[in-house]
C-alpha cells in the first residue's frame, strides 16, 4: 500500500472531516511496504463511556499515540470517524540520534489497521473522533544539539470551528485522557473556544466505566493573546514534509580575536 493510498483510507474524499487530517506521518517514504496483517486488538475494547454516533457528540482522544489509534478504531463500532491529527514527523528510525518524540508506534498502527479501516462503511458525515498523541511535546529536557526535535503543539486552527461543529449538529465534545484530569495546556485553547460558543465540554478517562462528566474549561492568562501562536511556534521546528520535525543545529563556533 502506498503512502497516498494509506492517507486516502484515513482521509477519504467524501468525509467532511478530511480537511483536518494531518498528512505528515503518511509522508514517511520508508514505510510504503509495511505489512498490514498484524492488527492491534481493538475490536474487544470495552468503552462504557462512549456514546453512540447519533447523540450530537464529537470526541478528542489525547492518549499515547498507539493507544489513540487503537481507541479511535474501537469507536468506529459506535459510528465515529477517526481523524488523525498527528503532526510531528517520524525522524530517523535506523541509526542516528533518536527523535524526542517516538512516533514509530503511531506510524505502524496507522498501517496495521488499514485493512480494518478499508472494510468500514462509515457515512461521510459520521461524527469525528480526533486522534492526538499525548506525548507530543514530551522530551524537552533532552532537546540538545544534534537531536531530531519533532515535538508539536495543537492550535485552534487544527480543529473545526465551533460554528462548523454546530452546523453538523454537534452540541458536545468529550475529551478523553488516560485519567479524568485537566486537558493539556494547548488543548485548553481549543476546548475553551468551543465552550464559549455554547458547545458542552465533557471529560472522561479512557478506562472509566461511567458516563463522561461535564467539564468547565478555565481561561488561561494567554487565551486569545496575539503573541500566543508566535511564541509557541518559536520553540518548534518545522518539517519540509509538513508538520514539525528537524535536527537541532549545533551551535556555531566563534573565532578568536583578530
Amino acid at each position: 500500500m502506498t503512502r497516498a493510498e494509506l492517507f486516502k483510507l484515513w482521509a477519504p474524499d467524501n468525509s467532511i472531516w478530511t480537511r483536518w487530517a494531518k498528512p505528515v506521518l503518511f509522508a514517511e517514504s520508508s514505510f510504503d511496504d509495511l505489512p498490514t496483517n498484524a492488527v492491534p486488538e481493538w475490536h474487544l475494547l470495552n468503552l462504557p463511556w462512549a456514546p453512540s454516533a447519533d447523540t450530537g457528540t464529537a470526541i478528542v482522544l489525547d492518549l499515547p499515540g498507539l493507544e489513540s489509534v487503537r481507541v479511535g478504531m474501537a469507536l468506529t463500532q459506535n459510528g465515529f470517524r477517526p481523524v488523525p491529527l498527528f503532526n510531528g514527523a517520524l525522524g530517523p528510525t535506523l541509526g542516528g540520534t533518536a527523535p524526542l518524540v517516538n512516533a514509530l508506534p503511531i506510524v505502524q498502527a496507522l498501517h496495521m489497521v488499514a485493512n480494518d479501516l478499508s472494510g468500514l462503511n462509515l457515512p461521510p458525515n459520521s461524527p469525528p473522533v480526533f486522534l492526538l498523541d499525548s506525548d507530543r511535546f514530551s522530551g524537552g529536557s533532552f532537546a540538545e544539539p544534534g537531536r531530531f526535535d519533532n515535538r508539536w503543539w495543537v492550535f485552534p486552527q487544527d480543529f473545526p470551528s465551533a460554528n462548523f461543529l454546530l452546523s453538523q449538529n454537534i452540541r458536545s465534545v468529550i475529551f478523553v485522557q488516560e485519567n479524568s484530569a485537566s486537558p493539556q495546556q494547548d488543548l485548553v485553547h481549543v476546548l475553551l473556544r468551543w465552550q464559549e460558543a455554547g458547545i458542552q465540554i465533557l471529560s472522561s478517562g479512557v478506562s472509566d466505566d461511567s458516563a463522561p462528566e461535564p467539564y468547565q474549561v478555565q481561561k488561561p492568562y494567554n487565551f486569545r493573546a496575539l503573541w500566543y501562536r508566535a511564541m509557541v511556534l518559536a520553540g518548534l521546528r518545522r518539517n519540509s514534509a509538513g508538520g514539525f520535525g528537524a535536527v537541532i543545529p549545533m551551535p556555531s563556533s566563534s573565532g578568536g580575536y583578530g
